[in-house]
């Protein structure tokens, strides 16, 4: 716990806080901001608590004045290496000790991580639409103030595959490639092209993290605890692994990514190849949006998804503190 003036600060898990209070502070914080969403109530948010509720690595500090919570950040502590906010987090009212009690809680923040052994914790800002500009710029600023840079900014990309036609002719593979069903290939054989990937790519949150972190990334992506969806691709020449594209199915939709080609197989007309395939695949299984997430920075993939019908629906920010 730390007090500053008229201020407590606490850490709890959050099964272990009055959560109908939590939902009714974090509702009435955020009702006339361009954080509430149609149809939010006190009762949906205190749902989504309660569900978070058994996750014992959902982390929330409380800032208190007299009893009534005046700000709150959700950490989640789940991996190793890398401890990440809930986007949009610290949630502050309004008034004039809001940016004073958000630094607050960011600075407290850092010592929980750094107490627990991260090496890194990570801040996303999403999404930033125009309606955001303001409120990014004060959360830009009280993430500085506590220490962090900005790692990156990305966009979200999305396809309705149910207007978007493709090509009635499909790319081939150049002679010697194929597709693989990923399910047919441990990680084992994944690894090593995946950072060769990654390692030489533009992905510029990937370059800023240790290779202990990388490694935290390679785990999570290609975890088989969570099914893929068969258009999921893996880019064989003879017997080794070339490239991917990862795809898992969320209801309708579909996550589309992490995306990659070794270096020395570029510019072969490959990754079009892959990404047709894959989307012809979730449309014959009435899958009915598509979306990826790419480095803003990221020109030459970008391009190459906007040839398949992605547009841009919104960017985000990540901010990072690098524990020292």
């Amino acid at each position: 716990m730390r007090v500053i003036p008229m201020v407590e600060i606490t850490i709890n898990k959050i099964k272990d806080v009055d959560i109908p209070k939590l939902a009714s502070f974090m509702f009435e914080a955020t009702k006339d901001t361009v954080f509430h969403e149609v149809n939010q109530t006190i009762e949906s948010i205190e749902q989504s608590l309660q569900e978070m509720s058994s996750d014992e690595n959902e982390i929330v500090m409380i800032a208190s004045n007299g009893g009534e919570i005046v700000g709150a950040l959700r950490v989640y502590i789940g991996f190793s290496e890398i401890s990440f906010t809930a986007t949009w987090h610290p949630i502050i009212y309004h008034g004039k000790t809001r940016e004073k009690t958000a630094i607050e809680l960011i600075q407290f923040a850092k010592e929980y991580v750094k107490g627990r052994g991260f090496t890194r914790f990570e801040v996303n800002l999403s999404p930033i639409t125009k309606e955001h500009a303001k409120v990014y710029s004060e959360y830009k600023s009280w993430y500085e103030k506590a220490g962090f840079y900005r790692a990156t900014e990305e966009v979200l990309l999305q396809v309705n595959l149910e207007n978007h036609l493709l090509p009635s002719t499909q790319p081939s593979l150049p002679e010697g490639f194929r597709f693989e069903n990923i399910d047919n290939v441990p990680n084992e054989d994944i690894e090593e092209p995946f950072f060769t990937s990654f390692r030489n790519g533009r992905d510029r949150l990937f370059l800023d993290m240790t290779n202990d972190q990388q490694k935290v990334s390679f785990n999570y992506w290609f975890r088989r605890s969570r099914p893929f969806h068969r258009a999921a691709i893996i880019v064989m020449k003879d017997k080794e692994v070339v490239g991917f594209n990862l795809v898992r199915q969320d209801d309708d939709g579909a996550e589309v990514g992490p995306v990659g080609l070794i270096p020395k197989y570029h510019r072969k007309g490959i990754m079009k190849a892959v990404l047709h395939e894959s989307l012809k695949r979730l449309q014959e299984d009435g899958i009915k949006i598509a979306h990826l997430e790419a480095d803003k920075s990221n020109d030459p993939a970008i391009s190459l998804y906007t040839k398949f019908g992605f547009e841009e629906m919104y960017t985000q920010q990540y901010f990072a503190w690098k524990v020292k």
